[in-house]
């Protein structure tokens, strides 16, 4: 099928220009929806009864290759860690994180979406991930109740809105009201498409004490729409004494606005565990597509 062998040359091609164009035009205009089911670059397993979904389908590839934030995973997590992962989607970094940290290490995976939440937590059945903990809720500045904006086939762009209109009703959490009540993380994922900010917000605290590393992304249009911007996201986090870096092919490069990757790498200043983090992750050649 097209779009096997364009799930092939994702993994394999590398990371030049052009190399998108090339795939989508192997892939072509039609789109699988049938089940799928494989085993992923870490050797966990995954099965949906359909790929009506485009995260879903996106996971093909990730039999190949690890997914697009792995090394940070690789690096900033430890044997008996602990790793948030807010906005999981079907758990791509949630099934990364959870060999890494170990049957006496923790993964926290908050999905609001039900639909996306059930693929999630069949993943987690599926490969018998007991230190997992699927968390069907959303994650924002206050707790509370928030109304969630889904797309129909794209899971990935689900969102929270002041806006209840069509929108799924669903509980919201901060990360200082949940790490006060669960182990606090070494490090936070966060993909809230464009609530990054509200996040942040919600977990100042957090951020004072315990200082965990982030990786989240950034990406201007999406917190326009959310009233926010990628400039106040990094104020705040250069106000909570926190150095974030780009993640680029040549490596961590100091993260400017105007001039920011998909993803950035948020790093405690004086924190000797992060700066070994940073030191190892110097060098590393990040994707430009940086999704999973």
């Amino acid at each position: 099928m097209r779009w096997r062998a364009a799930s092939v040359l994702d993994a394999r091609l590398p990371d030049i220009r052009g190399r998108d164009r090339v795939i989508g035009r192997v892939h072509g205009r039609r789109r699988y929806s049938g089940p799928l089911c494989g085993t992923l670059h870490n050797g966990l397993e995954f099965w949906f009864p359909e790929a009506t979904d485009g995260s879903v389908r996106s996971i093909f590839s990730l039999r190949y290759r690890p997914p697009a934030l792995a090394p940070v995973l690789d690096v900033a997590l430890e044997r008996g860690g602990c790793f948030y992962d807010v906005g999981a989607n079907i758990g791509v970094y949630t099934l990364w994180a959870a060999p890494k940290v170990g049957q006496d290490g923790q993964v926290h995976a908050f999905e609001p979406a039900p639909s996306t939440f059930e693929n999630l937590t069949r993943l987690v059945r599926l490969n018998d991930l007991s230190n997992v903990t699927a968390v069907p809720t959303a994650v924002g500045a206050r707790s509370g109740v928030g109304y969630l904006r889904t797309v129909a086939g794209a899971s990935g762009l689900a969102h929270l809105t002041s806006n209840p209109d069509n929108c799924l009703e669903t509980p919201l959490t901060t990360l200082d009201d949940y790490s006060g009540c669960h182990r606090p993380p070494a490090l936070v994922k966060i993909d809230v498409e464009g609530h990054e900010l509200a996040v942040l917000q919600g977990a100042t605290g957090l951020l004072g004490t315990h200082r965990p590393a982030l990786v989240l992304e950034t990406i201007p249009a999406h917190c326009a729409r959310t009233g926010s911007s990628t400039g106040a996201v990094l104020d705040l986090l250069t106000a909570a004494d926190y150095e974030v870096f780009n993640l680029t092919p040549g490596g961590l490069r100091p993260a400017v606005e105007g001039d920011l990757t998909v993803n950035v790498l948020a790093l405690s200043r004086g924190n000797r565990t992060h700066g070994a983090v940073a030191l190892r992750l110097a060098t590393t050649r990040f994707a430009r597509n940086q999704c999973p």
